[in-house]
This record gives structure tokens, C-alpha cells and sequence, in this order.
């Protein structure tokens, strides 16, 4: 099953400017409880999982008031892999965000990684530099620092950047640096129950 998400809004498509009045305000109710965007992203889905060391647009954090929200719904399991299904639509992310069930949660984050990284990670033989996603600068606890975060993205990548990665680390020092968001946005983003590697 696939089916279209638009991003609706009052005043149209978020901005640099507007995403976190957008992501504040846009709410679902859940039972009994309202939650913003913000709040379902950093209290209830992350969790436990680390704070942001800088958060600039599109990133978005949630009130300090919804802060207590962490202990009451926040999910206890922590996995850096979900830095790449939580989208936040800008167009550096994809435009396809998976159905997760518990049967196939693992392969689906494995496979949303795998084109989440795809479409992101550079690699500049010339420089001898290794361009990463900005999440993995701005919740860098959830991946370490330097070489510890390329390692664990690089399990994500395809066998060529694999081999052209490895042979930057085999040849001396790597330069590590992080690719800025593009804050401009989706008009819509495809919710897709299947994903594969086909995908990228």
C-alpha cells in the first residue's frame, strides 16, 4: 500500500523561519492527550535516545515544558537508526517514509538507512573528505564522534562507497565534516508499506 502524505498548513509549506512554529503547533490527539509534532518526534519516539548538541532549522526541539513528557511516553528502546525514519521533510530527506510494524521493523530501518545514506553521504576522494548527514552532527550522541559515526554509517552504504571509503581510511587521515540541510521542503511525502534498496 502506498499512499500520499501532503504537508498542510495555514500559512502553506514550513520555512528556515516557520518550521518550528509549524512543528509546535500542528498536533494529533492521541486518546486523551494532545501532542505537537515536536512533541511526538523528541518526547515520545526518541525517547531515550540523546538531546541535540546544536539544533538549528530544520531540526526542531520540543518546548522545555513538554521536556516531562520524555518520562511518561517515551519510548525506552534507543537506536541510532532512527535518525533516518524520523523525517522532517526538508529535501535533503527522502521523499518516502516506511510503515513500521513489529514484524518488520528491523529490515525496514535497515533498508530506510540504507537510502536515507545513499542519498546523502559525499565522498570527496580529491580532499580526502567525507560528507555526512547533519543529524548525525546535531544528535551526535546517538552515533559518537568522528570515526565511530562514518563506521556505523558505513554498514548502511553500497559496496562502492564502501570500497572508496575504506581505501580514504587505509591511505591516512579522513576528514569528517557534515552537509548542511537545505531548508526548503516537501510539498508532500510518499508513505510507502513496502521499501527496498530499488528504492534509492
Amino acid at each position: 500500500m502506498n499512499c500520499i502524505l501532503y504537508i498542510l498548513a495555514v500559512d502553506g509549506l514550513p520555512t528556515k523561519r516557520s518550521v518550528a512554529h509549524f512543528k509546535r503547533c500542528s498536533c494529533y490527539e492521541i486518546g486523551d492527550s494532545v501532542f505537537s509534532l515536536s512533541e511526538l518526534e523528541c518526547c515520545v519516539i526518541r525517547g531515550r535516545t540523546s538531546r541535540p548538541s546544536h539544533i538549528k532549522s530544520p531540526f526542531v526541539d520540543a518546548p522545555k515544558k513538554s521536556r516531562s513528557y520524555r518520562q511518561v511516553y517515551g519510548l525506552g528502546a534507543t537506536d541510532f537508526r532512527i535518525n533516518f525514519i524520523l523525517n522532517n521533510g526538508d529535501k535533503s530527506y527522502p521523499t518516502k517514509v516506511p510503515i513500521l510494524t513489529p514484524q518488520t521493523m528491523d529490515d525496514k530501518m535497515d533498508v530506510s538507512a540504507f537510502l536515507f545514506l545513499m542519498g546523502s553521504v559525499k565522498i570527496d576522494s580529491e580532499k580526502r573528505t567525507v560528507f555526512l548527514p547533519k543529524v548525525c552532527d546535531v544528535y551526535r550522541d546517538d552515533f559518537g564522534d568522528g570515526l565511530v559515526c562514518l563506521s556505523r554509517c558505513l554498514i548502511y552504504l553500497d559496496t562502492k562507497s564502501q570500497l572508496a571509503i575504506g581505501g580514504l581510511l587505509e591511505g591516512g587521515m579522513v576528514s569528517i565534516k557534515f552537509s548542511r540541510a537545505s531548508n526548503s521542503f516537501h510539498s508532500n511525502l510518499m508513505l510507502m508499506d513496502e521499501l527496498s534498496v530499488s528504492d534509492v
